[in-house]
């Protein structure tokens, strides 16, 4: 399948986020300036004291500065994605990220078996977005040589990427990419319009059978039980937690009280040379407001985006109409990410497959073949209007990373035609017969 010839920028999705990022910008640059007015005006209208008044105007107009600093440079960035995306079309590459003192960089495997080392210029807040999914695939628009810009598979969010420099260190990243296998592993299905879609013939089960078996899985330590979520609230099961958001609330209640100590070393044991003894200082306060407020925003995201996605899962887990299905578990590409590719329950080796579900790690062995039950219906759509599916294996749930992709979608046969690409040659008659 060839790349499209469409400009990147002609993909809506893409579109959409460059002009997100050049609002942010502005909107950044409007802060800015009025927290540097707020600052000058603080200055001029409170009085010298109390002495915090003073402090909490000079932290206003430094925020400021600094926010009215970044607003011209995303501004200026986009720009740049605006002049790369302009010029070319979005390719897919399979990616493998390393993180470290260095920043975030990513290695793509090029069309003609090279690798091309990248280094993201994005905050450390934003790395996290720019990783390759379970696919292991990443969309790349530019030139290698000089710079261009990465997304994730569907065009966004955006981030701008240069060569790394020296030779030590690109060779170092070359390395580490050629020991994973990346430039030994086929390419992936090129980005096309909605227009040039192409139905291909997903391989038969025998084959997704055959390459599950093959696939070691790395050691993992078995956690203990998780509770069962027919009979214990949803905040005792440890995937719903992770899925809800809760340890990021924790973590927020534990800085909460670092910096709520500090307040109160501040009162018991004051600084004698302070100029009010006993007064805590107003940096200290600044930390202990800043915890307070990850932790309110951590609630809020709890609230408004992980409690509703823990419904819907619960309320799919708990359906009383189970589905049965063969399945095949299917790592992706790259990374550790994991696969149900999903059969008929009755059939023979040349079946293919019915629809593919990605998987949040498991806290326990699952074997490679075998069968799954599927609770919530498939014609049921949560509130993005996808299917809302949890696999039950050994009585106990898998929980998805993803909505359950039909194989006749086209996000379906994408994925499918992705791993698809890993697969070996046809087993031998006699091997189908086994299976």
């Amino acid at each position: 399948m060839g790349v499209a010839e469409a400009r990147a920028l002609d993909l809506p999705g893409t579109a959409a986020e460059l002009r997100g990022y050049r609002r942010g910008g502005i909107a950044l640059t409007a802060v800015g300036v009025l927290l540097v007015v707020l600052s000058g005006l603080g200055f001029g209208l409170l009085p010298e004291e109390p002495e915090w008044a003073v402090d909490v105007a000079g932290f206003t107009g430094v925020a400021g500065v600094l926010t009215f600093f970044f607003g011209p440079f995303r501004l200026l960035y986009a720009f740049r994605f605006r002049r790369v995306l302009a010029a070319g079309p979005w390719s897919a590459h399979l990616a493998v990220a390393v993180s470290g003192s260095r920043g975030e960089r990513v290695v793509l495997a090029g069309p003609d078996g090279g690798l091309w080392p990248l280094r993201v210029i994005a905050t450390a807040a934003r790395w996290a977005e720019v990783r390759p999914g379970g696919t292991g695939v990443l969309w790349w628009c530019g030139d290698p040589r000089k710079g261009g810009v990465l997304a994730a598979p569907g065009g966004g969010p955006l981030f701008r990427v240069k060569p790394v420099r020296g030779a030590a260190a690109r060779l170092r990243l070359v390395e580490f990419a050629e020991g994973l296998g990346l430039a030994e592993l086929p390419a992936p299905a090129q980005p096309h319009d909605a227009a040039g879609a192409v139905e291909t013939a997903p391989p038969s089960r025998a084959r997704f059978d055959a390459h599950a078996r093959a696939w070691s899985p790395s050691g993992r330590r078995p956690l203990s039980p998780e509770p069962d979520p027919r009979t214990a609230p949803w905040w005792r099961v440890r995937g719903l937690r992770r899925l809800a958001g809760l340890h990021r609330v924790g973590f927020g209640l534990v800085g909460t009280a670092a910096y709520g100590a500090l307040v109160g070393m501040d009162v018991i044991w004051p600084d004698p040379e302070a100029e009010v003894p006993g007064r805590p200082s107003v940096w200290s306060l600044l930390l202990l407001a800043a915890a307070v407020a990850w932790v309110l925003w951590s609630c809020f995201q709890v609230a408004a985006r992980g409690l509703p996605v823990v419904r819907l899962l619960v309320r799919a887990a708990l359906a009383p109409v189970p589905d049965e299905r063969r399945y095949a578990l299917v790592p992706a590409p790259v990374g550790d990410g994991l696969f149900l590719v999903l059969f008929p329950a009755h059939g023979g080796p040349d079946d293919r497959p019915e629809g593919v579900l990605p998987l949040m790690p498991p806290d326990r062995p699952v074997a490679a073949t075998g069968t799954v039950e599927l609770r919530g219906r498939l014609d049921r759509a949560g509130d993005d209007g996808e299917p809302v599916v949890v696999a039950w294996h050994g009585g106990r749930p898998l929980w998805p990373a993803g909505p359950y992709l039909e194989a006749g979608s086209r996000d379906g046969a994408e994925l499918l035609e992705e791993l698809a690409a890993l697969l070996g040659a046809e087993p031998a008659p006699e091997a189908e017969a086994q299976s």
